[in-house]
């Protein structure tokens, strides 16, 4: 009796197993058929793949900051005053020495607040605010982290600038001095693009981050990686970040086709900006159009144009696009030549 009923218990289980499979099989085959029903209605496969791939990103997304502190951060003043459009690549230089304490000083002088520092990790793990051209002028090759704090702050960067005579002897700044002319000079906005993303830069920007209170509240944080600002805000959900988008032309699986750059940039749009909650995006000039700009902001990311240096294209992206501008110059503004 006892052998019947586990040979019958077996059956059920075998029929349960076989039920499920069944079930299972059925399920399979209508997402099949739906999907195939909608790819003969011109609908690529690619596509549905992006559109499951975005209703998963819903579950994974880190929340963006408060957008009036991104506005503050920006907008010092009004979009109708000129000093508002432009932002200062690396303290704009062509005016003066690059990512240096006298370019800071002469945008804020000027009148403008947002400004673009590089900053990159040395061999002795300290962030620097310096980029590989300056160093490569003074004959040091292979990049900011082969070399160690001591030997960087030998140079004088003033005179490795064309303009240099026009300014004094300056050492290459760090960050933690930066944070001090931050709290010295309150008018200012730094877009701090990071161009070292590895583990090590992460662990000192949080360790900055965690003992500067300026640095959530004055600085915008710029990444080529999606992964180190989605590391970065996961830990600091109030850091303000934006990523740096590379020309798609100078990317060559992207030259093949337009459907492919169409593609790579909605995976970027819809799934990345939504999942990292960047707040900005660095957009090329070439690039960029008001349909670009739509889609960005229909996401909650305010575009901005790299590099704008000649008078009518910045008087273009003032008036037509509406859009601040990534600026290597201040002394090209229209208005400056228009009074001039």
């Amino acid at each position: 009796m006892r052998i019947l009923n586990v040979l019958w218990a077996l059956l059920k289980m075998l029929y349960q197993l076989l039920w499920c499979s069944a079930r299972l099989l059925s399920v399979l085959f209508n997402v099949f058929w739906f999907a195939c029903n909608l790819a003969s209605a011109c609908i690529p496969w690619m596509t549905l793949v992006l559109m499951v791939a975005c209703v998963a990103s819903k579950f994974a997304k880190l929340r963006s900051p408060d957008e009036k502190r991104l506005l503050r951060l920006l907008g010092g003043c009004a979009p109708e005053e000129l000093t508002y459009w432009p932002i200062a690549n690396r303290g704009a230089g062509y005016d003066a020495p690059e990512n240096s304490r006298a370019a800071i000083k002469k945008c804020v002088a000027r009148g403008y607040r947002n400004i673009l520092l590089e900053a990159g990790l040395t061999a002795c793990g300290e962030i620097v605010i310096v980029n590989r051209t300056t160093l490569e002028r003074a004959g040091l090759l292979g990049g900011i982290a082969r070399y160690t704090l001591d030997e960087l702050r030998k140079l004088n960067i003033t005179e490795l600038h064309p303009l240099g005579s026009q300014f004094e002897a300056e050492q290459i700044l760090t960050l933690k001095e930066l944070m001090q002319i931050l709290e010295e000079e309150q008018r200012i906005t730094v877009f701090l693009n990071i161009l070292d993303n590895s583990v090590r830069m992460l662990e000192q920007l949080r360790a900055t981050i965690k003992v500067n209170a300026q640095f959530t509240s004055r600085t915008i944080l710029i990444s080529r990686s999606p992964y180190a600002i989605y590391q970065l805000r996961k830990s600091h959900p109030e850091l303000i970040c934006g990523l740096w988008t590379e020309k798609s032309l100078s990317l060559a699986l992207l030259k093949a086709s337009t459907l492919i750059t169409s593609i790579y940039g909605a995976f970027f749009r819809n799934i990345i900006a939504p999942v990292i909650g960047i707040s900005v995006v660095f957009v090329s000039k070439e690039e960029f159009n008001l349909h670009i700009a739509d889609l960005w902001r229909n996401v909650g990311v305010r575009p901005l144009v790299y590099n704008v240096n000649s008078p009518n294209e910045k008087r273009y992206f003032q008036k037509t696009m509406k859009t601040q501008y990534l600026t290597d110059s201040l002394r090209s503004e229209p208005h400056l030549l228009m009074k001039a």
